[in-house]
């Protein structure tokens, strides 16, 4: 009985999983606004770098989403595992892995 029970709960939750995992495109949008937000802290940002520069170059960062994510669309491949799935973007930096599951994103760096 409680073997059944155990099976039928892990069947469930494994449905919910392959129910909720994002797709691509919603990947896309996730490490758009990632990297964008990521641009601004670290490109923009200084002790050395005036107030009105780093206002300017955030602005430039926020325009350029639509450049992010080309370069994002183009440079991510995506491993589906029906539950969750893996992305795999390649930056000019470095490649970030990101795992998707119940919906949700975890960029690990």
């Amino acid at each position: 009985m409680k073997l059944q029970a155990i099976l039928i709960g892990t069947a469930a939750i494994a449905v919910v999983m392959a129910v909720t995992n994002p797709s691509k495109e919603r990947y896309v949008e996730y490490a758009t606004e990632q990297f964008s937000e990521t641009g601004k802290s670290s490109i923009c940002a200084g002790d050395n770098i005036p107030i009105a520069a780093q206002q300017s170059c955030k602005f430039v960062v926020s325009q350029g989403k639509g450049v992010i994510k080309a370069l994002v669309e183009n440079s991510t491949k995506q491993q589906n595992f029906v539950v969750f799935s893996l992305y795999e973007t390649d930056t000019p930096n470095k490649k970030v892995t990101t795992i998707a599951a119940f919906g949700n994103f975890l960029m690990l760096k």
